[in-house]
């Protein structure tokens, strides 16, 4: 990625960061630092591992047989594609774009794109088999409701079909399914044109993100765990505030409050930049556990401030971070 192109994600970037802080407030960040103490530390280390296990999980899928990309350079990426991603209204996939931008130059715009929808598949998928853990775990330790585990029980039926689908996402591919359903309607005419006239680039995608699961099943496998752990790990954020504050609480507990606002958050994925969502998801959650409001409204207020944080730091890795080196110009033998 070029200078400029570094500049202008970055500015971007900068402009919805400054606002966001404003908005939010900064006597209420500091106050709330203050609350929290030394544990904000733990918390934001937590999220440091979160995103060298994020990145493993990148670099194995993009690498294959050789080290071709250097990890600290995938590090860097996926910190500022996920600062990108958190400033990103709406679907919150603005970091994707700036993922492909900053490899395209050493490894060609469709590994580059590729690898990235590789990623972001196996990144759903692992949210998939973390959420459906969190609901097992909570079913079993904890005491609910029976409307509560009729509820968890639907949840648990639609992640089922979710995770068998994008399992066969990864054996079929994307593209070739959606060409083919693009093609039986006439009202779709003009959209099917202008793919067909990119129809060898789309198939040459869909034979990477294929080729993961068909031919590096380990690779697959690795990346998978790779993302489910990191979720793991990010429950202790949970744990760290709440012990923070005085509350006595369990791992489990901070599985489940972990596992439980993700799910709510990301049904509302279409609210810009998550605005009330994260507060209402852990009061819901929160509320299921027997936990005062208060204490919802106080997590969140830290997950925003632990978000601040890491936004900055992937801003401006966007505009320190050198040229990604690749070793080898030519990888489609590993991707």
């Amino acid at each position: 990625m070029n200078k400029k192109s570094r500049l202008i994600f970055f500015l971007i970037g900068l402009s919805v960061f400054v606002y966001l802080v404003i908005e939010f407030g900064i006597n209420n960040i500091v106050i709330n630092i203050e609350k929290i103490g030394w544990w904000f530390f733990p918390i934001i280390a937590v999220w440091g591992i979160v995103y060298l296990f994020n990145s493993l999980a990148w670099y194995i899928i993009l690498n294959g047989k050789k080290n071709l990309i250097r990890f600290r350079d995938i590090l860097s990426i996926s910190i500022s594609g996920f600062a990108i991603n958190y400033i990103t209204p709406f679907i919150n996939l603005g970091g994707e774009p700036y993922r492909v931008m900053a490899l395209k130059e050493s490894i060609g715009i469709h590994n580059s794109v590729s690898s990235v929808i590789l990623y972001r598949m196996i990144h759903i998928l692992g949210s998939f088999f973390f959420w459906f853990t969190g609901i097992i775990i909570v079913a079993i330790l904890l005491p609910l409701s029976t409307e509560f585990r009729i509820i968890l029980f639907i949840i648990s039926a639609a992640l089922i079909v979710l995770i068998w689908f994008f399992f066969s996402r990864h054996k079929k591919g994307i593209f070739k399914s959606i060409l083919n359903f693009i093609s039986k309607f006439t009202f779709l005419k003009k959209v099917n044109e202008k793919l067909a006239k990119r129809e060898n680039s789309l198939l040459l995608i869909d034979q990477r993100i294929t080729d993961l699961y068909l031919n590096r099943k380990p690779a697959f496998y690795s990346a998978l765990l790779s993302e489910y752990l990191g979720r793991i790990i990010g429950s202790f954020e949970f744990y760290f505030i709440l012990v923070a504050i005085g509350i006595n609480s369990t791992i489990i507990q901070a599985f489940f409050i972990n596992a439980g606002s993700s799910i709510i958050m990301n049904v509302l994925f279409f609210i810009p930049f998550e605005l009330g969502t994260r507060e209402g998801s852990l009061y819901l959650v929160l509320e299921s556990l027997g936990f005062t409001a208060g204490v919802g409204i106080f997590i969140a207020i830290v997950n925003r401030i632990r978000e601040f944080f890491w936004i900055l730091v992937g801003l401006l890795l966007i505009q320190i971070k050198g040229k990604v080196v690749a070793e080898k110009k030519d990888i489609l033998d590993y991707i």
